[in-house]
């Protein structure tokens, strides 16, 4: 989708952001489904924080040290599949405020993709 003409940056930037939300909210629901399990730890995604750090740094500093791993040309690719943590016991407050954060951010990206086809369809309808 990248690459097409029709298809700018700005909606497969929403697309992966939708798949991330997609993968915190079954994070969460596994959170919350197993808060009574003895012995159970919280798990959350850490891309959030690693993002959040690379920004304060202004620079995402990738090393290649093996072939296999992803080429430092593309970080967006290593956004891509975050690493899942443990954080520790589930705390009922937190995980239900995290999830109506999620599910706020998931909303407002489908709205601003939907308002861009919206705009893309006007544009080829008085195009015609």
């Amino acid at each position: 989708m990248a690459n097409s003409s029709v298809f700018d940056r700005t909606i497969g930037l929403m697309r992966d952001r939708l798949s991330l939300n997609s993968l915190n909210q079954r994070v969460i629901s596994g959170n919350l489904a197993n808060i009574n399990t003895p012995g159970y730890a919280a798990r959350e995604l850490s891309f959030e924080r690693t993002l959040r750090e690379s920004l304060e740094e202004q620079v995402l500093q990738m090393v290649r040290s093996n072939n296999s791993h992803i080429a430092p040309e593309d970080p967006a690719m290593a956004m891509r599949s975050p690493e899942i943590v443990e954080t520790g016991p589930v705390d009922l407050d937190q995980e239900m405020l995290k999830l109506s954060r999620n599910s706020i951010e998931y909303q407002y990206i489908v709205s601003l993709l939907n308002k861009k086809f919206t705009m893309m369809k006007q544009a080829i309808g008085e195009g015609a």
